[in-house]
């Protein structure tokens, strides 16, 4: 990165997660870092942060998805940055994008839209995230299919979409009643906050678990989410869990800790980013 840049971007820095090698991401003025590397056989180039390296848990990896990479960032990288600056993550197919990006976003003109500070305007914002995700609106025979268990203690998720919690998604999609059991490690009155939350709100406000918090923020979450996740660890037995939606547990309820907390304890703005399949080559989208 030229000396232009890092002095531009000097109160930001954006962390891009990645499984495997992409050439798109060798292009782009960003931190790359490679999640659960110790897995891993083949080279990355020099300036790719590893996550296997140094402090890590990249051998939770298979259960733990991103969240490897977030620790390792908050472990090994927070001592060389000062408490005005914002830490970033992203991930391979997801890219913040400044408030006043072009239009129509093509890789050639991706990196010159990528944010890389945030300016004086949003100085009083502690925390920045993507759109929320709406998850209401499913259709009837999902919901029959997926919850009903949930259908036969309140029937009234068929017919109301403010029933479509995060609590419901997760039971469709993840474990049921695994965000009941994970709260229960927590202390009573952070566990009936985080029940509240997951049982009436109907969007994700970090979905994906991409965010920019203000250091001392960062530093604050991680050190609750991981000694969170850590008791959780106690009461889910991961050989037990099967297919995508549960092996990788962790990083699920941890997406869903990330919005309560930032919800809780910040004051966020929503913040454009973009989505892009590399394999696709040409999808492009802006939320």
């Amino acid at each position: 990165m030229s000396k232009v840049l890092f002095m531009k971007s000097k109160n930001l820095k954006i962390y891009c997660i990645t499984s495997e090698e992409i050439k798109l991401l060798q292009n782009l003025n960003l931190k790359i870092i490679v999640g659960g590397a110790v897995n891993k056989s083949q080279s990355f180039p020099k300036n790719w942060l590893l996550d296997s390296s140094e402090i890590n848990i990249s051998s939770k990896n298979e259960s733990f998805g991103s969240l490897t990479s977030i620790y390792w960032v908050w472990k090994n990288e927070m001592g060389k940055y000062n408490k005005n600056t914002w830490i970033g993550i992203s991930h391979y197919r997801r890219f913040w994008l400044k408030e006043k990006h072009d239009k129509i976003i093509t890789l050639t003109n991706l990196n010159k839209n990528l944010l890389d500070h945030i300016p004086g305007k949003n100085l009083n914002y502690d925390a920045f995230v993507a759109s929320p995700q709406n998850l209401q609106g499913y259709k009837l025979m999902k919901l029959l299919k997926k919850t009903p268990i949930n259908i036969f203690k309140n029937p009234m998720i068929l017919l109301d979409k403010k029933k479509h919690t995060i609590n419901l998604h997760f039971d469709m999609f993840h474990l049921h009643d695994g965000l009941k059991k994970a709260a229960s490690v927590m202390n009573t009155k952070q566990k009936n906050d985080f029940l509240s939350f997951v049982k009436t709100e109907t969007e994700l406000f970090s979905p994906y678990s991409i965010f920019i918090l203000k250091k001392i923020k960062f530093d604050k979450l991680c050190s609750s989410l991981f000694n969170w996740i850590g008791r959780c660890e106690n009461i889910f037995d991961v050989n037990k869990l099967e297919g995508h939606g549960q092996i990788r547990l962790f990083d699920y309820l941890a997406e869903r800790y990330i919005s309560y907390w930032i919800k809780k304890n910040t004051n966020f703005k929503v913040s454009p980013f973009l989505f892009f399949d590399h394999k696709l080559n040409n999808s492009l989208i802006i939320n």
